[in-house]
């Protein structure tokens, strides 16, 4: 595993995203093929593309301003949205600027360009990105965004849930900075005498594997993954028909076979977990007979409260709010004001880069807690074979983290199509009587039902 420790970087610039034509032109050549051979996608479908449609028209006669708040249960979630809404939707949503796209901007955190090559970076800036500070509130930020919502007739898409769950029948907490943005904005428009009012699109994102891959292959990847982790691997798993139903569900015993071995997958990596972290943090076992969702989370919450006492954070209410807190408390140790970075001695520059260096390296377990607090062995009890092949995939990315990998290891060997659901729009303000808080939490709680509504259709 080769390793390449952060080093300190000047802080980013907000500023709004732009869709350069020449980028615009790139992808529209290799879109299809990206997302066919890159992200493993056979076949996108948008229901009711009618409704997006209409949402764009309004904007475009300033009717309305709108935000597309879209899931985001996997990796591929930022490129598929934006595909869609660049791409797929041409010809039929009015342009919402020069580019000739309907499109969107996209807030995404800063600490892309930790990680980011060259070339995405440039794709990155040509895309239409806010680069944002994760985890925290940033009072500026939020401002900007908001006005970015009340001005530009392109809306804005962004992922309320703040991470990738990497898990498709789960809706988390919402983190609060969406509703919050389009009730700002509402009433920022309302206080300039505008009759335009905003909405909330929501976007559920739902992968289905059954189709473009096989039981054969599935077989394959396990056994692979049964030989890395030290379990004798099975060879020359049978081709045998799917128990599962045109929707997925599953018939009889299902693939009882792939359960049992993706739990004995599951049992070995967490023991080895368990052990690695005892011996590098100190963190005690849990009780012998607990069960693996108690073991995962358990070890989770162990790692997350040593990076608390190390960055000195308050812990959240919520493991995943800890975590994102966790996250924004590290990149401090990254980034600097540019007058920061020129005032330091060579003394000042090197502990900088020590300390990034050492928010690198603990970021790694920062990694590992981000996926396992989403990681529950009951999701595959039904044999549901969608199910079975997410959580082979987050099996084999859980390994990569535990051994200080990246998310870019994570395996893109199973196609799947992809299908984007479009919920009824939200509309956002207050309410008679109603505070901005209140109205917020209220718009919050219609769209988590919105997302919970969409992914059981």
């Amino acid at each position: 595993m080769k390793f390449r420790p952060w080093r300190p970087r000047k802080a980013v610039t907000i500023e709004y995203g732009k869709q350069s034509r020449v980028f615009l032109f790139v992808t529209g050549l290799i879109g299809q093929a990206y997302a066919r051979h890159v992200l493993r996608l056979d076949r996108v479908a948008i229901e009711g593309r009618e409704r997006l449609v209409e949402e764009y028209r309004r904007a475009s006669t300033d009717e309305g301003r709108f935000v597309i708040a879209y899931r985001h249960p996997g990796d591929s979630d930022p490129h598929l949205v934006f595909h869609a809404l660049t791409d797929l939707l041409l010809g039929e949503a009015p342009a919402m600027a020069e580019d000739g796209r309907p499109g969107a901007w996209y807030p995404s955190g800063t600490e892309v360009q930790l990680w980011a090559s060259p070339l995405v970076l440039w794709a990155l800036r040509n895309a239409g990105i806010v680069p944002v500070k994760h985890g925290g509130v940033d009072r500026a930020a939020i401002d900007f965004l908001v006005e970015g919502v009340a001005v530009r007739r392109r809306p804005m898409a962004i992922a309320p849930e703040g991470m990738a769950t990497f898990h498709q029948d789960l809706v988390p907490d919402l983190d609060p900075g969406t509703a919050r943005i389009a009730l700002l904005a509402a009433e920022r428009l309302a206080r300039e005498g505008k009759g335009t009012r905003v909405r909330i699109l929501p976007l559920a994102i739902d992968y289905s594997y059954s189709r473009a891959t096989s039981l054969k292959r599935l077989g394959g990847f396990l056994s692979s993954l049964e030989a890395r982790v030290g379990l004798e691997p099975r060879k020359g798993v049978p081709e045998r028909p799917s128990s599962t139903t045109g929707d997925g569900s599953a018939e009889g015993e299902g693939h009882r076979e792939e359960v049992g071995r993706l739990l004995a997958i599951w049992e070995r990596i967490l023991t080895a977990a368990e052990t690695g972290y005892a011996r590098t943090w100190g963190i005690g076992l849990a009780e012998k007979g607990s069960d693996l969702r108690f073991r995962t989370i358990a070890l989770a919450e162990a790692s997350v409260a040593r990076l608390e006492a190390y960055y000195g954070v308050v812990p959240a209410q919520t493991l995943k709010g800890r975590i994102l807190n966790i996250r924004a408390e590290s990149l401090r140790r990254v980034f600097y004001e540019k007058k920061e970075l020129k005032a330091f001695s060579s003394l000042e520059a090197g502990m900088a880069r020590r300390g990034a260096a050492e928010a690198y390296f603990l970021d790694q377990v920062y990694l590992v807690a981000t996926l396992a607090q989403f990681l529950d062995p009951s999701y595959i009890e039904d044999g549901d074979f969608d199910h079975l092949v997410e959580t082979a995939q987050n099996l084999y990315d859980l390994a990569n983290r535990l051994e200080g990998g990246s998310m870019g290891r994570r395996s893109r060997y199973f196609r799947k199509d992809a299908r984007l659901i479009v919920g009824e729009p939200i509309e956002v303000g207050r309410k008679t009587g109603e505070g901005r808080r209140e109205a917020a939490l209220r718009v919050q709680t219609e769209l988590h039902d919105a997302f919970v509504r969409l992914i059981g259709r």
